[in-house]
């Protein structure tokens, strides 16, 4: 009944490699650009992406294992990882880094094994009325802006009851001993619902100094998406005091940036300051998104998706005011977050969204120079549930899979592996 993303099936493939050889490493590169052959096919939706399917080759380490039902990713300026688990467990994942003049490092902790979940250091969240039933539990974390001096980290999760259920946003502050204290309430959406799923919950900070946080329709309350005196099925707009920002699209919404959304999930800002979104269609549907304060992206008026009984649940896949999709996922690949890939590690992966799915236990390119949108499938090394996806400092990729004994994997370049490990 419920979206793919509220199955929680733990992963079995395991994807640690062996540290190669140099020639090895050669070899591989060599087979890349041989196998570096394209194949474009047009998107079902017809509303103009495509797709497009590649060969790609990394480097792929199992950085920590036995990982308890992981939903959120974030790396600290010391290069160290924040796992978030749903039961409000911080799990801290010391990080692998790059350094030309530190290989003999980097090759000893490749040949070391994955950090078991127990054998890090953990940190249980006291979230109040804290809700982990279905899709609940904490759910995202992200940096302050002004992190480097403030240390306070932004923090949403699911609180309340079976009957009463809703998303709330605190912050806190990273101790020198690695703890996070001072927890703070910042903002709890007023609208209670009777579900455990779509409760989105993905931020991002913007330039002002405010912030987004996405949140979902609650499944069975799916007209209030478009309701505006109702904060289900939105982005909203606040700061870190919890009060709604100064310029504001709704007067009569103050905290209502955008409207008409299912199940939010991957939540990006560019350095351009542009923001897009991706969000969950019900069978079928999957979409990223623009955003732009005030807009309708349509739910469930327009939906380019069927309900799971397989009923029409609008008759439009276009009405005017509101906003067509950039792409379209249909049939649905579940996705699950989103990160910005800058960075001339993965010299093809640079101005591309990257985007993680459950259901397709894939990673996807979004290409954001190319009219209409390309996208493909990326690291075909992943073949599990992904609930997360981030960019390290390292340029490497990062994935953090799902389920009772997830993963966090490391994906390099090889062109990186090979430097470093040429300079031996």
């Amino acid at each position: 009944m419920f979206s793919q993303s509220g199955l929680e099936m733990p992963g079995s493939i395991k994807n640690q490699a062996p540290r190669p050889t140099r020639n090895l490493t050669l070899i591989m590169l060599t087979c890349l650009n041989l196998l570096s052959t394209f194949c474009v096919s047009a998107n079902t939706s017809g509303k103009g992406a495509l797709e497009v399917q590649i060969s790609d080759a990394a480097i792929t380490t199992v950085i920590a294992d036995e990982l308890h039902y992981p939903k959120a990713l974030l790396q600290l300026p010391n290069s160290h990882w924040l796992v978030a688990e749903r039961d409000g467990t911080i799990v801290t994942v010391p990080s692998i880094v790059i350094s030309s003049d530190k290989p003999a490092l980097f090759q000893q902790t490749r040949l070391a094994k994955a950090s078991a979940r127990n054998s890090l250091p953990q940190q249980v969240l006291p979230l109040p009325q804290l809700y982990q039933k279905g899709q609940g539990g904490l759910l995202h974390m992200a940096l302050s802006p002004d992190f480097s001096t403030s240390k306070v980290i932004l923090f949403s999760y699911s609180k309340g009851t079976d009957k009463a259920n809703r998303l709330a946003v605190m912050r806190g502050v990273l101790a020198d001993d690695g703890q996070i204290k001072a927890l703070t309430p910042v903002l709890e959406i007023k609208d209670s619902k009777a579900t455990p799923v779509h409760f989105g919950g993905k931020l991002v900070a913007m330039k002002d100094g405010t912030w987004l946080v996405t949140t979902g329709d609650g499944f069975d309350y799916r007209e209030q998406a478009q309701v505006l005196s109702s904060q289900l099925g939105k982005v909203l707009r606040f700061t870190v005091d919890g009060k709604p920002a100064s310029n504001v699209p709704f007067n009569n919404a103050r905290f209502v940036y955008t409207l008409g959304h299912r199940n939010p999930q991957g939540l990006v800002k560019l350095q351009n300051g542009d923001v897009y979104l991706h969000e969950h269609g019900p069978d079928g549907g999957d979409e990223l998104n623009k955003l732009k304060p005030g807009m309708n992206y349509g739910w469930p008026v327009v939906t380019l998706g069927k309900d799971y009984s397989g009923a029409t649940i609008s008759p439009f896949n276009h009405y005017e005011g509101m906003v067509d999709p950039l792409v379209d996922w249909s049939p649905s690949i579940a996705p699950s977050s989103m990160a910005v890939y800058n960075h001339n590690a993965f010299p093809t992966l640079s101005n591309h969204l990257l985007v993680s799915a459950l259901k397709a236990k894939a990673l996807y390119a979004v290409d954001l120079s190319s009219q209409p949108f390309q996208y493909r499938r990326v690291f075909s090394t992943i073949n599990q549930r992904v609930r997360d996806v981030a960019v390290g400092q390292d340029g490497g990729v990062y994935a953090l899979t799902d389920g009772e004994s997830a993963e966090l994997i490391q994906l390099l370049s090889p062109e990186s592996f090979a430097t470093v490990t040429g300079s031996n």
